[in-house]
């Protein structure tokens, strides 16, 4: 059990490698903290809050050191200096000589996503992995449009298959995943001008109100502070559900990294 992204899709692949699991459910973070989620001593979690039913939980966030205390469970496998929660899972069963097939450029590339270590021309124009990246990512928006043959669930399934021992080219060039990018190279452009048309600079923060638009294009969401440096907090204003209510989606600069307001 893991989260729906790129490290979640990467840490299923190398449980699978070992063949430690045969089923794999995503789950979101909130949901397994809230108890919403049914976790039982057969699952294995991954990059999501730690669970004492579980068989084994691996994870790399600090937090989950201070939210559960100074003693260790025998169950948490947790190391807070790894770039991410699939750099856990390598690194336990014994790096490249335990993963021989694994791609070393498909781990690389996971630890730099999910610490954010993209350069502008990769936000701007993502290639390889870190295309992938971006269109597993929800954020991305690919989710609001089903033009797609498979859903996103049975797509990352085939991809699990599918990254041990192929390149990324080969993963690219699969049918499922060459409409995603269609999708996503065609809506660059207008998602680029809807953002710009649509932001308001107050001093750092760029706020972006989406609320009259009848479309929201498919971006990565990091293309905002490329567009706008010298900004480093963004706030998107969204409708909920059924326009019932306001949401309000903040985050921080990935190239400007000065801010130190506290936005969790």
């Amino acid at each position: 059990m893991t989260r729906g992204d790129f490290d979640g899709l990467a840490s299923a692949v190398l449980l699978k490698s070992r063949d430690l699991i045969d089923e794999v459910k995503f789950a979101h973070p909130k949901d397994v903290q809230d108890g919403k989620v049914e976790i039982t001593g057969h699952d294995i979690t991954t990059n999501l809050p730690y669970s004492p039913k579980a068989h084994w939980v691996f994870d790399h966030h600090s937090s989950e050191k201070v939210r559960i205390g100074h003693e260790c469970p025998q169950n948490l496998v947790l190391d807070t200096t790894a770039p991410s929660a699939a750099h856990v899972v390598y690194g336990y069963f014994g790096g490249k000589i335990g993963f021989p097939s694994i791609p070393q450029d498909l781990l690389v590339a996971v630890d730099k996503a999910d610490s954010a270590q993209f350069t502008k021309e990769e936000v701007l124009d993502p290639q390889g992995w870190v295309l992938l990246n971006f269109l597993m990512d929800a954020r991305t928006g690919l989710g609001r449009f089903t033009t797609f043959s498979v859903s996103n669930y049975q797509l990352m399934m085939e991809l699990i298959d599918y990254c041990r021992g192929h390149a990324v080219a080969e993963v690219l060039a699969l049918p499922h995943v060459v409409e995603r990018v269609a999708l996503y190279r065609e809506h660059q452009e207008p998602f680029r001008a809807q953002l710009t048309r649509c932001a308001t600079v107050h001093d750092n923060l760029v706020v972006v109100d989406l609320r009259n638009e009848d479309i929201i294009y498919v971006g990565n969401r990091f293309v905002i502070y490329a567009l706008f440096p010298q900004c480093n907090i963004s706030m998107h204003v969204l409708w909920g559900l059924k326009k019932q209510n306001t949401v309000l989606a903040m985050g921080k600069s990935i190239f400007n990294r000065t801010s130190k307001t506290n936005i969790d």
